[in-house]
């Protein structure tokens, strides 16, 4: 990339018109003379090299000292030069530095194997002082939810196994103590457990008292 020296770049230089030398200075990248591209003494307003033009090209250069083609005798060491040299650039643009402020200031615990940030979620809801990762709220899920781990749920109006007085050949007197477990017996009707228990009522007080000849 075309760079100005002391401009674009850290660097300097020093003039020599009697010897036909400009030696480079704390430049801060290692140059050869192909990446010298032009230098014009702006005060003469002459251009002493020009890496395209055979006539104003240069004898060598080695160890930061260039000696030119151009005679500059009649130049003054205190001439103003603009040189540009052609050097790799090593600036990035802002996103690519925000990236990567971004990626070093994240940590690796918070990101999984496809690179998405983990999200954790301490308290929702009402605030709870005694346990404040305590869920206070209902959130919608839609879809499907793996859980890893322990889960720990508390349901209220549980119905657990009761006593109750049956007797067997009639399901509606109390008599015999008896411990059974409720049946859900949703989603069917009531109205059908009515029926079946009328029906099983009807076999066994009348029915099968029934003789026929």
């Amino acid at each position: 990339m075309k760079r100005l020296v002391g401009t674009d770049i850290v660097g300097g230089y020093i003039f020599n018109p009697a010897a036909k030398t400009i030696t480079f200075t704390g430049l801060q990248y290692t140059i050869t003379l192909a990446n010298i591209l032009l230098i014009t003494n702006t005060t003469a307003n002459t251009i002493i090299y020009n890496f395209a033009d055979s006539t104003n090209g240069a004898v060598s250069f080695a160890n930061n000292v260039l000696t030119l083609d151009y005679n500059t005798a009649s130049m003054n060491a205190t001439d103003a030069l603009q040189i540009y040299i052609d050097v790799e650039s090593y600036e990035e643009s802002l996103a690519t530095l925000l990236r990567r402020m971004n990626k070093l200031l994240e940590s690796n615990a918070v990101v999984d194997s496809k690179l998405r940030q983990r999200v954790t979620i301490e308290a929702i809801g009402a605030n709870n002082s005694s346990n404040p990762t305590e869920l206070n709220t209902t959130i919608p899920v839609s879809g499907s939810v793996t859980v890893s781990g322990t889960v720990t749920a508390t349901v209220s109006n549980a119905v657990t196994a009761s006593s109750f007085n049956n007797v067997p050949s009639n399901p509606y007197t109390l008599s015999l103590l008896q411990t059974v477990g409720m049946v859900s017996e949703g989603p069917v009707h009531q109205l059908w457990r009515v029926a079946n228990d009328a029906q099983a009522c009807y076999a066994q007080a009348i029915r099968s008292k029934l003789s026929f000849s």
